[in-house]
């Protein structure tokens, strides 16, 4: 089983992550998801863009999912806070190109 920390974060985060989590359902595979916050939202609700409780969950998680999220003026990036605190250098998104559909 993996352990997999949600972040959906703000606006189209939401609707993304939501997309994501019915894909990843639909295989043939165990998780155990843990949600947690970050972003405006976030902000709004707890005065943080990225709580020690949000990064203590990723820590412990075997991947995260990280929807989008919008900074707020004045406040630190969550995604820049997060991936200092964890040695990340690189926003990957890996694609693949499949056969019969077309590329842009």
């Amino acid at each position: 089983m993996y352990r997999i920390t949600v972040i959906p974060g703000d606006g189209i985060g939401v609707e993304v992550m939501e997309a994501a989590l019915h894909i990843l359902d639909a295989l043939d595979m165990e998780f155990e998801f843990t949600h947690a916050e970050a972003g405006n939202e976030c902000f709004r609700r707890c005065g943080d863009t990225l709580p020690e409780e949000t990064l203590k969950l990723v820590r412990k998680a075997d991947a995260t999912l990280f929807g989008a999220v919008t900074t707020v003026p004045g406040q630190k990036s969550a995604i820049i806070t997060l991936r200092r605190e964890l040695d990340l250098f690189a926003n990957l998104r890996p694609v693949k190109s499949l056969p019969g559909v077309p590329c842009l």
